[in-house]
Order: structure tokens, then C-alpha cells, then sequence
């Protein structure tokens, strides 16, 4: 168990680098690319200029050794019929794609609609068309009807049918600060605008003073304690009976606190000491117990604990007891049993400053019996080919999991003899599932930096 949870971890967080794009295995002979550019109406410096522009790539980044399997990459060229049977099919005008195109910043590069070469770019510029399929499908995901979301938009000035594209209406909700898009925020908080208005009074900021959709969320979510939340949710659906064995919601609360505040102050040091610290993992090899490992081995687990405390400014207390009497050990102690028989481990995490964040017990067959669950291998999705982009891996998001795998149960009772399950604890523990959430945190504060 140690090994996989430890690996899940590793994947985890190596899937959420993103794939560079691969070159073209064979090149193209520069006489037929000439001749295709021209089948399009185009000279080839306007078709590579059209492909950046249109978001393709450079011919060059297209996985093709030949004219044909470039013309089936980019499928169908736009001509008079399919163009006309584009605007029937949709409903959309000329004037509404040229709308688009200048949304989208590409009429300031000299494009109109006749200029789109490619078809499936008909459907690129002018997205999901808004029809009542389109609308009832997303009125269903807010949780609403379609009259209740057209009616939403009429009381806050807005005609829900006066777009064209259904991409305009989810800018309105998702990525404008705009009464419409607000009342969805504050649903998903649980929180009412007065709530939201007394916030806003005790930070001493304004609706006016956010310059994006991203940045409002974000002081919503933080100040609002959704973050916190939602990470406690998600523990306790791993972790179902977590209070009843003791780690309270409080102690939680200590526990992410002092995480955000270590997270605050991290930069790309930070992150070569926690890569450093996952290959010095991965090179243990696989296992499933310490019982496998040898005494170097053993002494290296201990290290890669010590180090990854740390980083995360955190300090452990151990302690043995057999229900009368209670002994404090170290970590490398630890390291070396081999099983607990009527023992129980008593845990104290406190912060670098020795202030007690969360206790917790273990006992054999909390591990035993999969109470602490191992995460396996992340399934990384690739997105089919299709006529606009090649296939790339899906980015994994990281939710902050800052998962605490650990128990309480009543003292004294009989523990199975059980194969160092101390080791499940030791490398798989509360440290290094804090990894998770520290990439989390990098990634999200970096996006609504910029």
C-alpha cells in the first residue's frame, strides 16, 4: 500500500506538466505545400499566418509527412455551398460571424467571414450556436429552468436570446462581473449579498475595485472560507469516519491554516526541494512494507520524512502505549518495528514554532483494514483528433486534498500482529499528501497573478 500511495502522489502531480507539442516526423516538400495554400486561395506565408492565427499552429507542429494527411488534419475548405449551408444549419449571419471575428481580435488582423478558409472554422469563430437545445442543456446545469434563466437575465438587463453564440452567454456568467454572473458566484458559496457586502466592508474593497471574474472568485472563495470547506468535504468523503475517530474539525482547521500560511511564502526553491524529495521516493524501488527494506533503505525513509517536515514546517511527536503505560519514541524507532502487536500509536503534529496543530491514534487495523486507502496510478485522458487540434494530454487539476491519514480509536484495545504498518503511516502520510495541495495552491495563485 505504501508504494502505490506514494506513486499516486508522484503521477499525480507529474501529470500536471503540460506535454510539449511534438514536430512533424517528415517534412512536406515546399512545392506542394505552395499548391495546397493556393487550393485554398492563400499563398503559403498567409496559410502559416492563418494557422497561428486561427490557433492550429505552424504546419511545422503537425504530426503529417505528407500533403494529404495535412488536408485531412485541417478537413474540409470553406466554398460558397458549405458556406451558405453553414449559415442555414445555424441561423447565424454574415454580420454575426464578422461580430465574432472582431470579439475575438481577429478583424483588427484583417479578417472577415470571407477570409475564413477552413470550415470547421465557421463553427470555431461562432462557437455553440444559442438555440433551445443549447439553452435548456445549460439551464439544466445551473439548476434552473429555462424561463427561470431568461427571466434571471431580463431582471438584470439582459436578453438571454439576444446572443449568437452560446460562448457570449457563458462569458456573462462565467468570466464577467455583472449581476447575472454574481448571483451564480454567491449560489455556489451559499452566501447573500448582504453577506457579501459586509465582506467586502471588512476587507475595505469594493465590486469596483476586482478587475476580473478570477480575481472577485478568488477573495470570495478565500475570504469566504469555501476553500476550507470544500477541503474538508473532500476529506471526509475519503476519510468518512474522521471525527468519530477524533481529528476534529478544529484541529483540521489548525492543520490548513498553517499550510496556507507556508504556501503563502513558497517559490521555485520550494518546489525543487519537493521534486527532489519525490525522486529520492521513487528511487526506494517498489515495496509494501518497511519489512522489505534494508537498514540504508530504512534510514533513507526516515530522511525523506525529516526533509519533507521541514519543508512543510511541521514537527512530530510519537508516542507507544499498551493501554497502562505510554512511552515516547522517535521516528527512526519507528522505522524499525516490525509489528505492534497490543500497542497503539499516539501522533502530535505541531507547527515549527511548537504550537500542537492536530493528535490523532493509530492502530494496526486502522491500516489493516484500508482506512487509509491507496491512490492509484491517475488514468490520463487524451483528447480525440479532431479537425482543429492535435491530440494532447488533459491537464490534471489538483483539488487541495490535505488529507490527514490518520485515526482515533478507544485505547487499550487488541491490535492484530500486522507487518510494520507503522510504514504506511511513516512515508504515505500527512506531509506528503500536503504535496497535492501545495501544487494546488502554486498553480492557482500563479494563474490569478498574471
Amino acid at each position: 500500500m505504501t508504494k502505490k500511495l506514494l506513486v499516486g502522489i508522484i503521477m499525480v502531480l507529474l501529470c500536471l506538466q503540460v506535454v510539449a507539442p511534438q514536430t512533424t516526423s517528415a517534412a512536406i516538400k515546399q512545392k506542394d505545400l505552395e499548391a495546397y495554400a493556393a487550393e485554398l486561395g492563400t499563398d503559403l506565408e498567409g496559410l502559416n499566418r492563418y494557422l497561428v492565427d486561427f490557433e492550429w499552429g505552424t504546419i511545422e507542429e503537425f504530426e503529417v509527412s505528407s500533403i494529404d494527411e495535412l488536408r485531412e488534419w485541417l478537413g474540409e475548405p470553406v466554398t460558397d455551398e458549405n458556406f451558405q449551408s453553414f449559415l442555414d444549419e445555424t441561423g447565424c449571419t454574415v454580420d454575426q460571424l464578422n461580430a465574432r471575428l472582431e470579439k475575438m481580435g481577429l478583424s483588427d488582423k484583417g479578417y472577415t467571414a470571407e477570409d475564413i478558409l477552413l470550415y470547421s472554422d465557421l463553427y470555431w469563430v461562432m462557437g455553440e450556436p444559442v438555440n433551445a437545445e443549447n439553452v435548456q442543456m445549460l439551464a439544466e446545469e445551473l439548476g434552473l429552468t429555462e424561463k427561470e434563466l431568461a427571466d434571471l437575465f431580463y431582471e438584470n438587463g439582459l436578453d438571454l436570446y439576444s446572443y449568437s453564440s452560446m460562448d457570449d452567454i457563458y462569458e456573462v456568467i462565467y468570466n464577467d462581473i455583472n449581476s447575472v454572473s454574481l448571483y451564480f458566484l454567491l449560489q455556489e458559496v451559499e452566501m447573500t449579498q448582504e453577506e457579501l457586502d459586509q465582506l467586502l466592508k471588512e476587507n475595505d474593497v469594493k465590486l469596483e475595485d476586482f478587475t476580473s471574474y478570477d480575481e472577485l472568485a478568488e477573495f470570495i472563495y478565500t475570504e469566504s472560507d469555501y476553500y476550507f470547506e470544500m477541503a474538508w468535504e473532500e476529506l471526509n468523503g475519503e476519510f468518512p469516519n474522521l471525527q468519530t475517530i477524533g481529528i476534529s474539525k478544529e484541529e483540521y482547521r489548525n492543520f490548513y491554516d498553517h499550510l496556507n500560511n507556508v504556501f503563502e511564502n513558497i517559490d521555485e526553491a520550494f518546489f525543487d526541494k519537493l521534486f527532489g524529495i519525490m525522486d529520492r521516493v521513487e528511487a526506494l524501488g517498489d515495496f509494501e512494507t518497511l519489512n522489505e527494506l534494508d537498514e540504508s533503505q530504512r534510514k533513507e525513509i526516515v530522511s525523506i520524512w525529516n526533509e519533507a517536515m521541514d519543508l512543510f514546517q511541521l514537527k512530530a511527536k510519537f508516542y507507544l502505549s499498551d493501554g497502562t503505560t505510554q512511552e515516547e519514541v522517535t521516528i527512526e524507532e519507528l522505522s524499525k518495528l516490525t509489528e505492534i502487536k497490543d500497542q497503539i500509536l499516539f501522533v502530535e503534529l505541531y507547527d515549527a514554532k511548537g504550537n500542537l496543530l492536530l493528535d490523532f491514534t493509530v492502530t494496526g487495523e486502522d491500516v489493516g483494514s484500508g482506512f487509509i486507502p491507496a491512490i492509484e496510478k491517475p488514468v490520463t485522458e487524451e483528447k480525440p483528433a479532431s479537425n482543429h487540434e492535435a491530440p494532447v494530454k488533459e491537464k490534471v487539476t489538483v483539488t487541495p486534498k490535505i488529507a490527514t491519514e490518520t485515526v482515533k480509536q478507544e485505547e487499550g484495545k487488541r491490535l492484530p500482529d500486522t507487518a510494520s504498518p507503522v510504514g504506511n503511516i511513516l512515508v504515505a502520510g500527512t506531509v506528503l499528501m500536503a504535496a497535492g495541495a501545495a501544487l494546488y495552491t502554486w498553480n492557482r495563485r500563479k494563474k490569478h497573478s498574471n
